[in-house]
């Protein structure tokens, strides 16, 4: 019988989280259910169709007429430590689906590579243990990850299928699903097999300038996409590591997917090499706040597009808590206008103007409540324009077609400033993000935005220039202001190699 034929039962899971080590806002089992906790067929509603890991393991593997086995997907927007409850919860839900499942061929989970627990320093690397115990030493397992992921030893011990992304900001989380469908399937029909050279270097570089369409990283990703070139090579991913993890595998690493062990070593060399080399040109000076702001309102005749501010430092896709109100005060003490503000994270505020409703005006006392160590609340006085259940679907190219929840919005007026409102701290990633409450962000002279690069895919065709902005906040720029206490050293650029 032609082998490719065959229908195999496939697993499909999903436990995603990246884990800010110096945050005091632990990431407990409720952000989960938030963001995105799913299990069994409800896996297919939430995923099915969209730009997604999840989405491509589903197309690939029903293309193929295979048996797809929805087990568990878990995330969570990146914050504190995952808590140790929350952690055994999925890994147990987790375990116990794989197990019931009976005889699978395979399993294909995506994973982000940084999350943290107070008790375990490296959660991806050792599920993948319990997931070879439970179902063998050569169950076929084929992982994504996260290109700012803190790659282990420990999770190479077991499998040599890793994918990771090659976009930042990451709009290739589909394609690098469909990657991973098609190499299981390939070994599983073949049962040639694969083989996983890697690199861990002593450098944590920042990721501000780790952008793959110009800089260091996209001549990285360049590389390793002519190293691919090779039908030998499967995959030769650049990991830049996620650097506000206090933790022994903190660093930026490389991995080389081949059939032929020696090509990947060679070229995993070659790969670590050439990141050790540009490692200087990660580095980037930023203006602080009141700068940046100078900068931006020293256009004479402002542009048909508007500007963006991103407040690099308080971005919750790199665990900042999104109350962070420096550029926000800023703003307003130069009483700057046509200028929309978004999203500031402020559960208490948000339900003070539900409960006021719109059309109101209310006194607010606005963001500065997860970390005040950063910047107090603000006392102002808010006109409510409108307000939704922030419910949402990403229209924009990254996660295209996911469902977004808020947990409500807020639309508010302060002085001539707009401001979204949130109920959770979101990064502005898609232009549903302002779109969905009647915000539309090419109408303003000015975007202040809680965002690192992310939000470039949806907003650069529509901004005329980015003013990153390094303020105060959990997400800094500079590393020097974090104890770092159990990374490996010497590692640049905190020590001089």
């Amino acid at each position: 019988m032609d082998k490719s034929l065959v229908k195999r039962r496939i697993g499909i899971a999903f436990f995603y989280h990246e884990s800010h080590t110096f945050s005091p806002v632990r990431t407990g089992i409720q952000a989960f259910y938030e963001e995105g906790y799913h299990q069994g067929d409800a896996i297919f509603e939430a995923y099915r169709g969209t730009k997604t890991e999840v989405g491509g393991f589903i197309e690939v593997l029903e293309e193929a007429n295979q048996v797809l086995v929805p087990l568990v997907c878990a995330a969570a927007i990146p914050s504190g430590m995952v808590t140790n409850e929350a952690y055994e919860e999925i890994k147990t839900k987790l375990l116990t689906s794989l197990r019931d499942a009976g005889e699978l061929d395979g399993l294909l989970i995506a994973m982000h590579g940084s999350m943290v627990t107070p008790k375990v320093s490296d959660p991806e690397g050792e599920l993948l243990d319990e997931i070879y115990h439970l179902k063998g030493s050569s169950f076929p397992v084929a992982v994504t990850l996260d290109m700012h992921a803190n790659v282990s030893y420990r999770m190479l011990s077991k499998t040599a299928m890793f994918f990771g992304f090659k976009t930042y900001p990451h709009v290739d989380m589909y394609e690098q699903g469909v990657h991973a469908a098609r190499a299981l399937l390939d070994f599983l029909t073949t049962q040639q097999p694969f083989y996983a050279a890697f690199r861990k270097l002593p450098m944590m570089p920042p990721s501000v300038n780790m952008r793959t369409d110009i800089g260091p990283m996209a001549d990285m990703v360049h590389a390793a996409i002519e190293a691919e070139r090779d039908p030998d090579i499967r995959s030769a991913s650049i990991l830049g590591g996620f650097p506000y993890c206090d933790i022994p595998e903190a660093g930026a690493s490389v991995i080389v997917v081949s059939t032929n062990r020696i090509k990947a070593e060679s070229v995993a060399s070659q790969l670590a090499a050439k990141l050790w080399g540009e490692r200087e040109r990660f580095i980037l000076a930023l203006p602080g706040i009141s700068q940046a702001v100078d900068d931006a309102l020293q256009q004479d005749t402002f542009p048909p597009k508007p500007i963006a501010l991103a407040d690099i430092a308080d971005n919750p896709l790199s665990g900042g808590t999104g109350d962070v109100t420096a550029l926000l005060e800023e703003l307003l003490n130069r009483d700057t206008q046509d200028v929309l503000f978004g999203a500031l994270n402020d559960p208490d505020s948000l339900q003070a103007c539900m409960q006021a409703g719109e059309g109101a005006t209310i006194a607010l006392s606005l963001g500065g409540k997860l970390s005040p160590e950063f910047g107090k609340p603000l006392e102002v006085t808010a006109n409510i324009i409108r307000l939704t259940d922030g419910k949402f679907r990403n229209t924009g190219p990254m996660n295209t077609g996911l469902q977004i929840d808020t947990k409500c919005a807020a639309h508010i007026r302060i002085q001539h400033l707009d401001l979204l409102l949130t109920g959770r701290a979101l990064s502005a990633n898609d232009l549903e993000f302002f779109r969905h409450i009647g915000l539309e962000p090419s109408n303003y002279k000015i975007l202040a935005l809680k965002v690192k690069n992310h939000f470039r895919a949806a907003f650069d065709p529509i901004v005329s220039q980015v003013i990153y902005v390094d303020g105060p906040g959990l997400a800094s720029n500079q590393f020097k202001h974090f104890t770092y206490k159990n990374i490996p050293r010497p590692i640049w650029p905190l020590d001089d190699i």
